[in-house]
């Protein structure tokens, strides 16, 4: 049995990193391990290292928008924390009530509101993290903007924790708006639903967040399982949001959509929650399906759709903005086609989410290409023997 350790401070995390490799004894890191289904999996450990311990906020500066937390902070912890000051950390990631920021920031998760905040690489101001030689390395600060020197917290971030131990992460953070409001636009064909998504870009007025789903996914969520359905976030104060309404109502008629409606706070909240935890949601009681992760060039989102809505998929949730897209896929076979599909139209696709017995029968992550080379060369100077998460990043790393 492996031997597990939770290191009270970010000194004892790195010496017990560095008393495991240089043992050549596998590592098994990780915060409350609440992604376990994500990438790769890891040779059987030696030792399972855990940083929940490491769960404090170490500074806070509301009026310059900053913020220093433990690596085991739970995220949900730091958003009650931030909204007592009116502020937040838009990263929306799924399993939001029981990941730690550092498995966050490890496996690059985020939601809905990656459109108009980004993600955690554009949130993550500075970093110190421990090595495989019992080395804490610091990059950045707590200032929003750094500019000299090498950008070392970059690496970690999706790095899956094969490169080093996060102990402590700054972030800049974000004043709360004084009024949201969210929009349902729904139709029983994307059509119609990617015209007016190619209007509201070309606008003034920019979403928040964008999110569309096929009919089962809209299903899972509790909306109507018939119809192609277009989640609209905007923002700002109420003179602007009652533009928004009307404005993307004006465009949603012009571009055949006649059925778009402003949601009440409570219903808005629910769908927010339940898009933001759809990987989980998806796969909730289901031992077989996979999450198959697919991107394309944002105005490629309609062949996109086309390409993997009729191939097997369960659900599918886009991120309308950015051209990404989660696709469930019920069992193994419709896994690898959906994949192979998805290589033959030269769209990029990963399995995100996938069950343990499953992973050794797929391609994790097709066709790298020639950055799989750098990050192999990066991996081998931080982790020379490698030893930490052997196999996690989709069974490449």
């Amino acid at each position: 049995m492996p031997v597990e350790l939770a290191p009270a401070s970010a000194e004892d995390l790195a010496a017990a990193l560095h008393n495991h490799a240089s043992r050549n004894q596998v590592i098994e890191l990780g915060g409350n391990f609440t992604k376990r289904d994500m990438g790769g999996t890891i040779q059987p450990p030696a030792a399972i290292i855990s940083t929940r311990a490491l769960n404090r906020v170490l500074a806070y500066e509301p009026a310059d928008l900053t913020v220093s937390v433990g690596a085991g902070l739970p995220y949900r912890e730091l958003s009650d924390t931030l909204a007592k000051q009116g502020q937040f950390l838009p990263l929306d990631p799924p399993f939001h009530d029981t990941a730690t920021i550092g498995g966050v920031v490890a496996a690059n998760t985020s939601g809905p509101r990656r459109r108009r905040y980004g993600t955690a690489r554009d949130m993550v101001i500075g970093m110190t993290f421990a090595t495989v030689a019992g080395k804490l390395v610091k990059s950045g600060g707590m200032v929003v903007k750094n500019v000299t020197g090498l950008d070392m917290a970059k690496l970690m971030i999706g790095s899956f924790g094969t490169l080093g131990a996060a102990t402590s992460i700054n972030f800049k953070v974000f004043p709360r708006p004084a009024e949201e409001r969210t929009f349902l636009a729904r139709s029983t064909t994307p059509g119609p639903l990617i015209l007016l998504r190619n209007a509201i870009l070309r606008s003034q007025l920019q979403p928040v967040a964008m999110d569309l789903l096929n009919p089962p996914a809209a299903k899972l969520l509790g909306l109507d399982g018939t119809h192609y359905c277009l989640a609209l976030e905007s923002n700002g104060n109420h003179a602007l949001v009652l533009r928004y309404e009307r404005d993307w109502g004006e465009l949603a008629q012009r571009h055949g959509v006649s059925d778009f409606d402003a949601l009440d706070q409570a219903a808005a909240t629910s769908v927010w929650k339940q898009i933001r935890d759809f990987p989980s949601l998806a796969l909730a009681g289901d031992s077989t399906a996979s999450i198959v992760y697919v991107s394309c060039q944002p105005k490629k989102l309609a062949d996109l759709i086309a390409t993997v809505d009729t191939n097997g998929a369960a659900a599918i949730l886009a991120r309308a903005a950015a051209g990404i897209a989660f696709v469930v896929c019920p069992d193994v076979d419709a896994a690898r086609l959906c994949l192979s599909t998805c290589r033959a139209k030269g769209l990029p696709a990963v399995v995100a989410h996938c069950p343990a017995p499953q992973k050794g029968s797929l391609e994790l992550w097709a066709d790298p290409g020639e950055e799989l080379t750098v990050m192999q060369r990066i991996k081998h100077s931080l982790d020379p023997a490698g030893m930490l998460n052997p196999g996690r990043l989709f069974n490449r790393i």
